[in-house]
């Protein structure tokens, strides 16, 4: 970027983040006041603010509108569910954890 340190790996990576970082370019939401920076962003914001989206838990009586927070519900949520190391005896609570604790104990990326 020649307006700041940024490498853009793609001619499109660059654009958007010329877009975003330096000429503002806003996309608006067409049902309320909420400006996006990006249509990605805009998407997200509709699908949980407008959109009759439901996804259910499949073990409690919990919805969300995003794929994202019922993910997030799933991997805290469930007690009972344990993830564990292939290479010693560790368990964590969540993926993340058990990712975590990969690349740390094991140097797995």
């Amino acid at each position: 970027c020649n307006q700041c340190d940024f490498i853009g790996l793609t001619f499109h990576k660059l654009k958007k983040h010329k877009e975003r970082k330096h000429e503002e370019i806003r996309y608006p939401c067409d049902q309320c006041d909420y400006l996006s920076s990006s249509h990605k962003k805009l998407k997200k914001h509709r699908e949980a603010n407008h959109e009759d989206i439901q996804n259910p838990c499949n073990q409690y009586e919990y919805i969300t509108k995003t794929v994202e927070r019922i993910k997030k519900h799933n991997d805290r949520g469930h007690k009972d569910i344990q993830h564990f190391c292939n290479k010693c005896d560790y368990i964590a609570k969540t993926l993340k954890k058990l990712q975590k604790h990969k690349e740390r104990k094991h140097g797995e990326i």
